[in-house]
């Protein structure tokens, strides 16, 4: 939800969400990177969480988190129905202020736009009207499964456990402590079949302070640094193992009752007159087809082609048994 979308008279949800709420405090937001890798996981997470409850969310954004203070926020923020969480460790609460058409919103995804009331989407037709039970029961399930993004959110930096302590519409400044208490905040929108629902997350300083550590890291930008000397060393004791390496002059299958008659000085004929195809093996993997020569009396292997993987598997399932000439 941006600052300019907010201006737009058909935005009814962004209305009550926009003006000076996000002045600048003393709260150091730039310290604290983790926070902004926080709410990017909770933006993906809440679709995941509202599905059993809406259906085909189609996911949301989040805009930058700012500082702001408890008494502008929750001002610029009055007559919103708010979902309030506690927190025990540390012991604080934060809202999350929900779109003014947060019960049309909901019951338009459940069952479809037809049984909202007719002018149920106009400005301000929510705040005059009690809500049903079944809207209520819906608004708290929805507050619940964004309370457990939350969770999840902040798993990775600071486990937390939250629990939905109330609904309540915001009139009073001190709902979340002392009215100059500073705050971040961060405006999200969820797209659901009814349209965007508009929201705000609000979390006070006494929430934030207890995980500053833990908040001043991002995980996103700390990829440890490769150690090239480590690196060196490992590609340097690679290169220097050795492996037996062996040519296969020719392969012949036979019998087992064959080999069982195997005897010293017996003589075996091989097939081939020419030696142009010599296999060349590390470690019994095939790694390149040669061409057997002569040259200062002594036999050579000059290399002539690579061996397909594939097709060195397939050939070594055939059970042949090789000839090997000397290893090399």
């Amino acid at each position: 939800m941006s600052v300019e979308g907010a201006t737009n008279e058909a935005d009814h949800g962004a209305r009550k969400l926009q003006g000076a709420m996000l002045e600048h405090s003393n709260l150091a937001i730039e310290r604290m990177p983790g926070l902004g890798y926080a709410l990017n996981r909770f933006i993906a997470e809440a679709p995941l969480r509202l599905s059993s409850l809406i259906a085909r969310p189609s996911g949301g954004s989040i805009e930058e988190v700012q500082a702001t203070t408890l008494f502008r926020a929750i001002e610029d923020c009055s007559g919103l129905t708010a979902a309030l969480y506690a927190s025990a460790e540390p012991e604080s609460r934060l809202l999350i202020a929900l779109d003014e058409r947060i019960d049309h919103l909901i019951v338009s995804s459940i069952f479809g736009e037809v049984v909202a009331g007719e002018g149920s989407s106009k400005p301000g037709s929510e705040a005059g009207k009690s809500r049903t039970a079944i809207e209520a029961a819906l608004i708290e399930a929805f507050a619940r499964a964004l309370g457990e993004a939350l969770e999840a959110a902040f798993a990775p930096l600071a486990p937390i456990a939250l629990s939905l302590e109330r609904l309540q519409r915001l009139s009073d400044p001190f709902a979340l402590g002392r009215r100059d208490s500073e705050a971040a905040a961060a405006r999200f929108s969820l797209e659901m079949n009814g349209g965007a629902c508009e929201c705000l997350v609000l979390l006070p300083q006494a929430f934030l302070l207890p995980f500053r550590n833990e908040l001043a890291h991002d995980p996103d930008a700390e990829t440890p640094a490769a150690d090239r000397r480590w690196s060196k060393l490992m590609e340097f004791g690679v290169q220097q193992t050795r492996l037996p390496v062996t040519a296969i002059l020719e392969e012949v299958a036979m019998s087992l009752g064959d080999i069982a008659n195997f005897r010293v000085g017996g003589l075996l004929s091989l097939q081939s007159s020419d030696f142009t195809a010599v296999r060349l093996e590390c470690s019994g993997r095939g790694m390149f087809t040669c061409k057997l020569g002569q040259a200062d009396g002594r036999y050579r292997l000059e290399i002539e082609s690579p061996i397909a993987q594939g097709s060195d598997a397939a050939k070594r399932q055939t059970g042949a048994n090789p000839i090997a000439g000397n290893d090399l």
